[in-house]
């Protein structure tokens, strides 16, 4: 039994069960694995101890889409450990974001691993980043696939498909930027101008 990086425990602050992140744990006992816990509750962040007895892995299919693809693939989870919408967690060598997770017919934001039926994610290890590009007062769409923490700046020139563009704007799910930068997995749009190239 391996250390799980999140569980689902009774928190003494919230008196319900809610996710926690596992901060710290020792594993002592031989048949029975028994993990002696540090956690921190992701609703008001409390920590405390929590004891847990090891159990059979839970095998959960994975739907992991990319572009218009996807594919289906298995992974082993502690039947105790907590899954939670916007959770990193690889499949494989291939690191995916959890997107949705289903439990009994019913779409869930967290849930423990032996609860759920299966989990929809997407590809993590790259990112699709749109570019609306202007020239001459017409616009053009492109997209770039990047590392999802390559970082983009207002004012930086680049190369996007065959033309030089330079970046004056920046929309993230929370916010547009037109100071400042954000990294591709926060990007929703990238809105920039072809660079006029002047001969001497």
């Amino acid at each position: 039994m391996t250390l799980p990086t999140s569980i689902m425990v009774e928190c003494p602050s919230c008196k319900e069960d809610t996710l926690h992140e596992v901060l710290a744990g020792k594993m002592s006992g031989r048949k029975v694995p028994v993990l002696d816990t540090t956690v921190r509750c992701r609703e008001c962040g409390h920590t405390h101890q929590a004891v847990l007895r090891g159990e059979k892995p839970v095998e959960l299919p994975v739907i992991i889409s990319w572009q218009e693809k996807s594919e289906r693939v298995i992974v082993s989870l502690g039947p105790e450990e907590g899954v939670q919408v916007g959770d990193e967690i690889m499949c494989g060598e291939l690191p995916v974001l959890v997107t949705s997770i289903e439990s009994d017919g019913r779409r869930l934001k967290k849930a423990r691993a032996k609860d759920i039926d299966s989990i929809w994610a997407k590809r993590f290890d790259k990112v699709k980043v749109p570019f609306s590009i202007n020239h001459q007062g017409k616009t053009s769409s492109e997209s770039l696939i990047v590392l999802p923490d390559e970082e983009f700046y207002i004012g930086e020139v680049m190369l996007v498909g065959k033309r030089d563009v330079v970046i004056h704007s920046i929309k993230t799910a929370s916010k547009s930027l037109r100071t400042g930068g954000a990294v591709a997995r926060e990007i929703v749009r990238v809105y920039a101008n072809v660079i006029r190239k002047t001969s001497h």
